[in-house]
């Protein structure tokens, strides 16, 4: 297919934005010639002029879209014609391609109503039903359902989206040269750069459970100048008194920058640290831009499998607690994960990063058993890997992630299928989803079949029709009582909302295609789970008696 015009939505925050520099560039191979133009939101949409690529940008103002539509009476009027006048612009783009990086129910009807032909991702149908188009899209929706089990990195996943077929050179982030000179006059305020090593701290996150204790940060900060290391500080408007705070209790060899740089000045001031420390925020992913090594800290509903920063070479600390990462809507009352990753544990890592001690790194994973280390990189086939340091204890979620990540790089990039590794995961719940998605399948073609028949018989169509939809909510129900079948019966949920057949045998047809997928799968996992030939012929002969 010939492109032309292609449309990104990222409605999202600045690290998102960041993360689709990949994706830009993938197009731009794909399709050469092709203009890209982002839409992003007003408040974060100037980092996409540091991104290679991006061709135009336009900027959502959707806090003047949300102050009217809660001031109703007449604003909602006002705010009709906002979005009617945001529509028509890019309506006359006549792009071909469009690509919603944002899963929120507005921008599906948002994308609904722009009605580019190719459009990836959430969107809406012609009668108003949310869909999420083209299968990376729906997978990338089912692990924010099972974060636990997160598989691929957000990059992998808007890459694929887009449909990049060659690795990935990491994320990109060009600071235009005013911007580095105005960060290096900050720092020059303060240090004498170069004399010793920097390292950045970032203080905030987005919200409170995602922010290590501040007492933390001046550990970190006083062990950090003491062992011959200069601290800069940077962060938003909203936490310089969190910063004055820091900055007092670490003492001298501070620059404090919170609240003093636009986007391009973080960057420059990212460029010239030797190691950022950082939540998982979007500071971390401008650093992994920049070229800047990374020690994040992982708790509460962060997790580094999916959001770890994009990159060769960074160390990630994931708090230990078994409930970790804990739920985007769950509010902890007793938020103990935060205090697993120490001061203590973050400056040996810190140091080790300095000067790629990767065998003191591997010396501090055996050290510290309430905390994960991960290295990140890339595998084979160019995807983000997010490789364990260290002989921390393998958790059944483990096993689960490895093999869901093999099954769905198997199906979806028809890669070769590792060999089965012994697990502490039952098999028995995938076994049982075989058989039954087996039985789903035949159901559906009897189905298809019957409906072709020139003899039709409407009461055998609609027998068929029962025991079909019986099945289908089979797999629902197994999906919530065996929770490690869940990201395959989730998918086929996802898969049954996207079927576009208007006649019984389409639709039939594409049923049964959804249930051989998942056939597959399920066979697929219960392999690479080290189910052997034999357990399965047992199991099955059990399931017939």
């Amino acid at each position: 297919m010939s492109v032309s015009r292609v449309l990104i939505v990222n409605l999202t925050r600045f690290g998102d934005l960041l993360q689709t520099s990949p994706t830009v560039a993938a197009l731009h191979k794909r399709y050469p010639g092709a203009t890209v133009t982002v839409v992003a939101e007003k408040n974060f949409a100037d980092v996409c002029e540091g991104i290679p690529g991006i061709d135009r940008i336009y900027r959502l103002d959707l806090d003047r879209l949300g102050a009217l539509l809660l001031e109703g009476g007449t604003a909602l009027l006002e705010s009709y014609r906002y979005v009617e006048e945001v529509l028509g612009e890019l309506r006359s783009e006549r792009f071909e391609l469009a690509l919603n990086f944002s899963s929120s129910r507005m921008s599906a009807v948002f994308m609904g109503l722009l009605g580019v032909p190719d459009t990836r991702g959430w969107t809406m149908t012609e009668n108003g039903m949310r869909v999420i188009r083209h299968p990376w899209a729906r997978l990338f929706a089912t692990m924010c359902l099972h974060r636990r089990l997160a598989t691929f990195n957000l990059v992998d996943y808007y890459r694929a989206i887009a449909g990049a077929d060659e690795p990935s050179g990491g994320l990109v982030y060009e600071v235009a040269p005013a911007a580095q000179a105005g960060a290096d006059a900050l720092l020059g305020e303060g240090l004498a750069t170069g004399a010793r090593p920097l390292v950045a701290l970032q203080l905030g996150a987005s919200r409170s459970s995602r922010q290590w204790p501040s007492e933390a940060f001046v550990d970190l900060g006083r062990r950090l100048t003491q062992s011959g290391c200069d601290i800069l500080l940077i962060g938003g408007g909203s936490e310089r008194l969190l910063a004055r705070r820091v900055a007092a209790g670490i003492g001298g060899r501070v620059v404090n920058a919170c609240g003093r740089t636009g986007i391009g000045e973080l960057g420059g001031l990212l460029k010239r640290a030797a190691v950022l420390v950082s939540g998982d925020t979007g500071p971390m992913h401008m650093a992994a831009a920049v070229g800047t090594p990374v020690v994040a800290l992982f708790f509460g509903p962060a997790s580094p499998f999916d959001t770890g920063p994009y990159g060769v070479d960074n160390l990630l600390l994931h708090t230990g607690a078994p409930c970790a990462p804990c739920n985007h809507t769950v509010t902890c009352l007793n938020p103990f994960c935060r205090d697993d990753i120490t001061s203590e544990i973050v400056e040996k890592a810190v140091r080790c990063r300095l000067v790629a001690d990767w065998d003191g790194v591997e010396r501090l994973a055996r050290d510290a058993p309430r905390v994960r280390v991960y290295r990140t990189g890339f595998d084979a086939h160019g995807w983000f890997a997010c490789e364990p340091v260290g002989d921390s204890a393998v958790r059944p979620e483990d096993d689960l992630r490895r093999a869901y990540r093999a099954t769905l790089m198997a199906e979806l990039l028809r890669v070769p299928v590792p060999s089965p590794r012994a697990s502490n995961v039952s098999t028995t719940g995938f076994m049982t989803l075989r058989a039954l998605t087996e039985q789903g399948a035949a159901t559906a073609a009897a189905l298809g079949a019957e409906a072709r028949a020139r003899d039709l018989r409407i009461d055998d169509i609609e027998r068929l029709g029962r025991e079909l939809e019986a099945l289908d909510q089979a797999v629902v129900e197994h999906g919530l009582t065996h929770p490690e079948t869940g990201v395959l019966t989730q998918l086929f949920q996802f898969g049954k909302e996207n079927l576009r057949g208007d006649d019984v045998p389409t639709l039939a047809g594409e049923m049964e295609s959804l249930y051989r997928t998942l056939v597959s799968e399920a066979q697929l996992m219960a392999g690479l789970l080290g189910t052997s030939i034999e357990k399965e012929r047992q199991h099955d002969a059990y399931l017939h008696q």
